[in-house]
C-alpha cells in the first residue's frame, strides 16, 4: 500500500484571467498568460524579486515567460483560456507545470496529485487531453528572472482529474458544509472576462444546463471607464478599475476624488440582469426532478457584481437569501476545492495500492 502521505495534493484553477493554486498554506496568483522570452535578452530590473512574479519555464527545450513576467515584458502573449475554454492543451500544461515548479523542490521524491480546473465552455474530450497530459513524469527548469535563481524540477504526477472550474468551489462548500451527500447547485463563476455557470444535479454536471457568457466584470470596467473618461478627460485603463472597486466607490483622477457609487450601481445592475438571462436559459436544461438547494456565486468578481447578483435572484425568485452562499475565498474557492478532490484522488489511490 502506498502511504497517502507520499502524495502531494494540490488544485490548480485556470481561469480566464488568473491562474490560482493552493497547496495547504500555500496559494498564489498568477495572471493567465504565458509568453515569448524578451528578445532583449536582459533580466528584469524590478523591485518585487519573487519567483511568482518573475516566472520563468525551460520545458521541452522551449523557454517561456509565466503570468506577471509574460503580461510586463513579452512582446508575443498566448492567453491560456479564451471564450470560456482553454485555448490549448500545451499552453494549458505550461500553466499547471509552471505552477507546480513553485510549489515543488529539487530532488523532489513526492508523488503529485493535480486537481486542475477549466473554464466550463472546454470540452469533455479537451480536458481528457490535458489530463493525459498532465499526468506521468516531466523535467523541467524554473528561473526567477529577477535573481537568476535555478530550480531543476522533476516531478511524478500520478493523477490529475481535470473538471470545470466552478465544481472546486462546489465541492468546497459540500466539504466546509461537513455534507456527505451531493446537493443540486447552482455555482456562478463571475471572473474578468467571462461568468460561466455550472449547473450539478446530484453531484453529476449537468452539461446542457452549464455554460459561459462574456458579460462579466469587463463590460463593467470598460463602461466605468467610458464614463470617467468623459467626466474628467483623462485616459482610464478599465483593467485598474477592478481592483479599485474591490476597495469602495471613491476613486481618485488627477488630484481629485470621485465617488461612482450611482454609476456603479447602474451599470452593475445591467451586467447581472445579463447573466441571469443566460442563467435562466441554461437552466431549462434541467432535469425535471432537480431542486436547486443552493446557489453558489464565486470568483474575483463576487466582490464586485456579488451583491447585485445576489440581490436579482431574490428579486426574480430564483431563490431566498438562505439559500444563496459565497465562500469566505471567493477568489480562491476554486483552488481550494480542487485541492480537497486531489486528496480523495490520493485516498483512493492509496487504499487500492
Amino acid at each position: 500500500m502506498v502511504s497517502q502521505a507520499r502524495f502531494k495534493c494540490v488544485g490548480i484553477d485556470l481561469g480566464t484571467s488568473t491562474i490560482k493554486a493552493s497547496f495547504g498554506d500555500k496559494k498564489f496568483r498568477l495572471p493567465s498568460i504565458i509568453g515569448e522570452p524578451n528578445p532583449a535578452g536582459f533580466t528584469s530590473v524590478t523591485q518585487d524579486k519573487s519567483l511568482v512574479n518573475n516566472l520563468v519555464i525551460n520545458i521541452e527545450r522551449e523557454e517561456w515567460y509565466v503570468g506577471n513576467l509574460a503580461n510586463v515584458q513579452s512582446v508575443l502573449k498566448i492567453p491560456l483560456a479564451r471564450e470560456g475554454k482553454v485555448k490549448g492543451i500545451r499552453e494549458a500544461k505550461i500553466a499547471v507545470l509552471s505552477a507546480l515548479g513553485i510549489l515543488a523542490d529539487e530532488d523532489e521524491k513526492s508523488i503529485f496529485i493535480i486537481g486542475t480546473g477549466v473554464p466550463v465552455a472546454t470540452s469533455s474530450t479537451e480536458m481528457k487531453e490535458l489530463s493525459k497530459a498532465i499526468v506521468g513524469k516531466h523535467k523541467f527548469t524554473i528561473k526567477n528572472d529577477a535573481t537568476g535563481e535555478e530550480k531543476k524540477i522533476k516531478i511524478n504526477i500520478a493523477a490529475s482529474p481535470v473538471l470545470p472550474e466552478p465544481y472546486g468551489c462546489y465541492y468546497y462548500v459540500l466539504k466546509s458544509k461537513g455534507l456527505r451527500k451531493a446537493f443540486d447547485a447552482i455555482i456562478i463563476d463571475i471572473g474578468y472576462g467571462t461568468t460561466d455557470i455550472l449547473s450539478i444535479h446530484r453531484g453529476t454536471i449537468i452539461r446542457p444546463a452549464s455554460g459561459s457568457t462574456t458579460e462579466a466584470v469587463d463590460t463593467l470596467t470598460e463602461k466605468l471607464a467610458l464614463f470617467l473618461e468623459e467626466k474628467t478627460g483623462h485616459i482610464i485603463k478599465p483593467e485598474s478599475l477592478a481592483t479599485v472597486l474591490e476597495k469602495g466607490t471613491k476613486i481618485t483622477i488627477g488630484g481629485k476624488t470621485y465617488d461612482i457609487k450611482q454609476q456603479l450601481a447602474s451599470i452593475a445592475r445591467f451586467v447581472t440582469e445579463s447573466i441571469i438571462d443566460t442563467l435562466d436559459r441554461l437552466i431549462r436544461n434541467l432535469p425535471p426532478q432537480a431542486s436547486i438547494k443552493y446557489y453558489i456565486l464565486t470568483g474575483g468578481g463576487t466582490y464586485i457584481l456579488g451583491k447585485y447578483l445576489r440581490n436579482i435572484l431574490v428579486e426574480r425568485g430564483y431563490a431566498g437569501k438562505e439559500q444563496i452562499l459565497i465562500p469566505d475565498d471567493p477568489v480562491m474557492a476554486n483552488a481550494i476545492g480542487f485541492e480537497l478532490v486531489s486528496r480523495y484522488y490520493a485516498k483512493k489511490l492509496s487504499e487500492s495500492k
